[in-house]
């Protein structure tokens, strides 16, 4: 199973998304959606597993703050702010200790992460909407089946080359691995 994911849209949607989405069975949106107009775009995609995000605005706030899903057999946590200072968010270790997921899906900081920690994947898409500060705009795809878990980041900035890659997302120039103060601390920090 594919899954599109994808976070802090902020109401917009890149042009691309909806090509490196093509397939996909799901989409994670991980908060600061922005709009319903964009859940009603992504939804025309595939159903669409969404939280509100501390940006999100009132006409959202009926969407949960987290939501703990299981696609394909694979249990998924999702929160908007997962780590700070490179350890989990209370909210994630929470969720964590709770439902024991074999996937974290976060946003907020709009930095791409692919990281595995203690058995869990952790992934940020990165932001998949407007520009922040030099950060690229990105979306992940997750991949679910017998090889468990594993995702990769698709850079959307270069338009041509996340259209031409699609399903397989773009590669060169996508952040493989935890950098800076979002990265998990501890063992397990490489390529998932």
């Amino acid at each position: 199973m594919r899954v599109g994911v994808i976070a802090d849209t902020h109401g917009v949607l890149h042009p691309a998304v909806p090509h490196v989405f093509r397939g996909v069975a799901h989409i994670v949106h991980a908060g600061d959606v922005g709009s319903v107009e964009l859940l009603d775009a992504l939804a025309r995609l595939a159903p669409v597993t969404a939280i509100r995000g501390n940006a999100d605005p009132r006409a959202l706030a009926a969407l949960p703050a987290r939501r703990h899903v299981v696609l394909a057999g694979v249990s998924i946590v999702v929160v908007h702010e997962g780590l700070a200072r490179g350890r989990p968010t209370p909210e994630l270790a929470t969720a964590l200790r709770r439902h024991r997921p074999a996937v974290a899906v976060f946003g907020h900081s709009h930095v791409p992460l692919v990281a595995r920690r203690e058995g869990v994947l952790f992934l940020n898409p990165g932001g998949g909407g407007r520009r922040r500060f030099r950060l690229p705009r990105s979306v992940a795809i997750l991949t679910l089946d017998e090889r468990g878990p594993r995702a990769r980041i698709a850079v959307l900035d270069d338009r041509r080359r996340a259209l031409r890659r699609g399903r397989s997302s773009a590669r060169r120039g996508a952040p493989r691995r935890a950098r800076g103060r979002d990265a998990p601390r501890g063992r397990g920090r490489r390529r998932a």
